[in-house]
């Protein structure tokens, strides 16, 4: 160290060029590990605000599905040990299957009876779709929750996934229980063979049943007076007595639809006040 600052006192020119070469040595060298540094950092921020991205996307996309949506959609086995439960966890559960037909069943519905959005739309806040834990006497049942307003729970009997057509029963039964849930009830007073005709209307403009729209005609033991304004957003009841078989219902509705477009939806409106069961006269 003593000869080194003695031979730098003695000759600064001679040093000069060294101790540039040092510097130039040293801060190349600070400049590699700065770029090196850099780099990783650099490269951790693009990493980084990859990763933002995809979360924001997949926040936005997951946003965008329950907005979609309306409501809210649980899915339960209370079969789960069974054959049938084992079958409805692997075919409806797991890939999210029965929320689809949920919500493709539910958008068919309310393009029939609320194609327009000034009509008063039944609140619907959570569809329970939950498999029975036992066989029950129809294929599906719909019941409103007695604990929570405007939640309805559609159940399906185990002997659904028994059916020849599975995929067919199935979505079928969840049809009609979406028609049940999206149909006024005259405040649960309306005759229930007219819901049941309703419900059985949209379950055939569903595709399903025997329906030919293009031969249906007025069932002869049919009266009725309900008038129904030129929009369809209105309509007033007079004397309503109907055959009470559904498909014969379904049928006779689907003729006056035919006549007069807008005519189930003023009738479902009709159903959003108290029903008067005096209305059927014979």
């Amino acid at each position: 160290m003593h000869l080194f600052m003695e031979d730098y006192s003695l000759s600064i020119p001679l040093l000069a060029t060294p101790a540039s070469a040092l510097t130039t040595t040293v801060t190349s060298a600070t400049t590699k590990d700065d770029d090196e540094n850099g780099f990783f950092s650099s490269s951790s921020g693009i990493i980084f605000r990859l990763f933002l991205v995809i979360f924001l996307g997949t926040i936005s996309i997951w946003a965008n599905h329950e907005a979609s949506k309306g409501f809210k959609v649980t899915i339960l086995n209370n079969a789960k040990d069974s054959p049938e439960g084992r079958r409805f966890a692997l075919f409806y559960v797991s890939n999210d299957e029965g929320t689809r037909i949920i919500l493709n069943t539910s958008a068919l519905v309310e393009n029939i009876l609320y194609p327009d959005s000034n009509q008063t739309k039944k609140p619907v806040h959570h569809v329970i779709l939950q498999l029975a834990s036992k066989n029950l006497t129809t294929k599906v049942i719909v019941e409103t929750s007695k604990s929570k307003e405007f939640v309805y729970i559609i159940s399906l009997s185990p002997s659904i996934l028994e059916e020849s057509n599975v995929k067919y029963a199935v979505i079928s039964a969840i049809q009609r229980g979406m028609a049940r849930i999206w149909l006024w009830d005259g405040e649960s007073r309306a005759p229930p063979w007219l819901i049941d005709g309703m419900e059985e209307y949209i379950w055939m403009q569903a595709g399903f049943g025997d329906y030919d729209k293009e031969t249906t005609v007025l069932h002869p033991g049919l009266k009725l007076n309900i008038s129904i304004s030129s929009d369809g957003n209105s309509a007033k009841s007079g004397g309503l007595c109907w055959p009470k078989d559904p498909k014969i219902v379904a049928q006779t509705l689907g003729y006056l639809e035919q006549q007069k477009k807008g005519y189930i939806q003023g009738l479902n409106q009709i159903l959003r006040d108290r029903w008067d069961n005096q209305q059927c006269h014979r």
